[in-house]
């Protein structure tokens, strides 16, 4: 059984106050969002594998989309508002 973390248990703390609040749970969001969808496509992944008659590509192929538009968008919002030399972990 694979462990699964809500969004409380994962929240980066100490860096939830101040000016930049916001900022700090928009990024959080679409990183949280990034990795559910790419867990998702990696256990899809691991399904097609084990059955690949099945109409488990399609599945997995769907799944990775999402992984990649959710990735395309944090490094589209990393772009627009994280200045150069911001670290990503705090």
């Amino acid at each position: 059984m694979a462990l699964r973390y809500t969004r409380r248990e994962q929240a980066p703390v100490g860096s939830l106050s101040g000016p930049f609040e916001a900022v700090d749970w928009t990024r959080y969001e679409l990183d949280y969002d990034r990795r559910e969808a790419q867990a998702e496509a990696d256990i899809a992944y691991r399904a097609w594998s084990r059955a690949p008659a099945s109409d488990g590509f399609a599945v997995y192929r769907a799944a990775q989309d999402r992984a990649d538009a959710a990735q395309d968008a944090l490094a589209d919002w990393s772009r627009a508002n994280c200045r150069s030399g911001d670290s990503w972990n705090k």
